[in-house]
């Protein structure tokens, strides 16, 4: 049942996304949230129907979380990522919902959203929220079953979301009712049509302004909205994931970024126990600071920057990202690399002798007024990476890292890369291909130097990850031999091998009959790449 609401839901936000996005004024008014949130429900509902399908029903809860955490997308996106993890919790072993597991959920939903956000606002999503986990519970203490609570969620939900608009300055201004709130009916009347096969019926949000009005606000002042709505011209939107965490962290770390930064949430895809996942997402003018605060705590992942504007009224910003031209765009090293990334629809910019920050700036320009999908594959250290994004945006290229650090990674990506599908869908299925290929790198030894390993010599083969030596050989055979033996050792069922411009021809043939005897199931994928930094990549999926 909750793979066919997540289903339902999706087609909801598809149907209401320029609406949602119209209505957005706060905490920006960048016109973006119903689509932050359909990126987000995309990814959760994909999740869970995998997990449904391979794994089985008992699986979907978890799914569900994983996949609206990693797929999250702007402050609503985080957010959305809790209601998910909230009324995944409730979940029975057949991912069935019960009524008292509506209500439940979504009052912990409501918990967990509330102890997210650094600063929680009333007039906004978490308004809504907390009024259908009311609705829902008075619906199951005067006995309702599923479909009645669900019905009673929705509607209380609808209530609270017309009050949005007097319940916050900014949308009064506006003569709106709350982004995120109205996103989250279409979620709530998605779940009451898969309940009951009845479709709530709910007025199409608009603009309502008044020419002069006067709201009075929780703060105990009078607000004046006789201007426009004010909106940042220059900050940014910073997210990335924090593995591994405590929740003490987590807690130190949102009060870090609330010095410096606003829209501050910080929050898990599971209950630490002891440590989790955590999904961080604020708006600043100090992006680097806000990368440099996670940092302190741990190791990031999927770092993104984005620069925040306000979109102009008339605008629809999900059909204009699904309808820009966008490019694939390869950092690359060697003329078979070239050569392969290119036949594979790649657009590529060489750095064979390496690259700054400025020349890859200048290399972008070429793509003014497209998105680019940018594969870095370890040319660029990532706070390097992250300013050239953030100014190339600014310049009139929007482009989006992808998470590859190296050039078998990048092949993985391409690989899934679906040229006429949603752009928004396209990135995070590349970006998860990517993530999901293991890899390292057989490099020769040119100096005397001790490893963790012992000592070595020219002669001498490193098999790295992730910059650490993990293998030491005298030959280079041997080292990519063990080096692929140790990336499969967590499993896999492809090789991929991308030979450098020292590299023997014959090591796929040589590395595929080492493996067959014990690992018949493995197929093994050579190119010859050229690159000079390293004898050979080697890629596991």
């Amino acid at each position: 049942m909750v793979v066919a609401w997540l289903g339902r839901a999706v087609l909801g936000l598809e149907r209401a996304v320029d609406e949602i996005n119209t209505l957005n004024v706060f905490p920006v008014a960048d016109a973006d949230t119903g689509t932050n949130m359909l990126v987000t429900l995309r990814a959760a509902a994909r999740s869970a129907d995998v997990a449904d399908r391979t794994e089985g029903p008992h699986a979907v809860a978890r799914a569900t979380v994983a996949g609206a955490v990693a797929g999250a997308r702007g402050n609503s996106g985080v957010i959305v990522s809790q209601i998910m993890r909230g009324l995944a919790a409730q979940l029975g072993p057949d991912a069935d919902l019960t009524a008292e597991g509506l209500a439940t959920g979504l009052r912990n939903a409501t918990d967990l959203v509330t102890s997210a956000v650094a600063d929680p606002i009333e007039g906004t999503i978490l308004s809504v929220l907390r009024a259908s986990a009311d609705g829902a519970g008075a619906a199951l203490a005067g006995g309702g079953n599923l479909a009645a609570c669900a019905r009673a969620a929705a509607d209380a939900a609808f209530d609270a979301l017309l009050r949005t608009r007097d319940q916050l300055a900014d949308n009064a201004a506006a003569g709106v009712v709350d982004a995120g709130g109205r996103g989250l009916l279409v979620l709530l009347d998605a779940l009451v049509e898969v309940t009951s096969g009845a479709v709530p019926g709910r007025p199409r949000f608009g603009r309502q302004i008044a020419p002069h009005v006067q709201v009075h606000v929780d703060h105990g002042h009078t607000h004046d909205h006789a201007d426009p709505p004010r909106g940042p011209h220059a900050d940014y939107e910073v997210m990335y994931l924090l593995p591994a965490a405590t929740e003490a962290t987590a807690n130190r770390l949102r009060a870090e970024l609330q010095a410096f930064g606003d829209s501050v949430v910080v929050v898990a895809a599971a209950d630490p126990d002891p440590v989790a996942t955590w999904s961080v997402h604020t708006h600043t003018t100090e992006p680097g600071a806000a990368i440099q605060a996670g940092l302190r705590h741990g190791k990031l992942r999927s770092i993104a920057v984005n620069v925040l504007q306000e979109a102009g009224h008339g605008e629809t910003p999900l059909q204009a990202l699904l309808d820009a031209p966008r490019a694939i765009v390869a950092l690359v090293s060697g003329d078979g690399a070239a050569e392969l990334f290119t036949e594979a629809g790649a657009e590529v910019i060489r750095c064979d002798t390496g690259m700054t920050h400025a020349e890859l700036l200048a290399a972008l320009h070429r793509f003014e007024g497209r998105e680019v999908l940018l594969m870095p594959n370890g040319a660029l250290p990532t706070p390097e990476l992250l300013a050239v994004a953030a100014r190339s945006r600014e310049s009139g290229v929007l482009v989006t890292l992808l998470p590859t650090s190296s050039m078998v990674q990048a092949i993985a990506a391409l690989a899934v890369h679906e040229p006429n599908g949603h752009a928004a869908d396209d990135t995070y299925s590349m970006a998860e291909a990517a993530a999901g290929a293991r890899c390292g790198s057989v490099v020769a030894v040119t100096e005397d130097a001790l490893t963790i390993l012992g000592p070595c010599g020219p002669g001498d083969y490193l098999g790295m990850v992730g910059g650490e030596v993990v293998v030491l050989e005298e030959d280079q055979y041997s080292a990519g031999e063990a080096l692929a033996e140790l990336l499969l050792a967590t499993g896999g069922d492809m090789v991929t091998v991308l030979l450098g411009e020292a590299g023997d021809g014959d090591f796929p043939d040589r590395v595929s009959a080492a493996l067959r005897p014990d690992r018949p199931e493995v197929e093994v994928v050579g190119y010859v790449g050229g690159q000079n930094a390293s004898v050979m990549e080697i890629g596991v999926e």
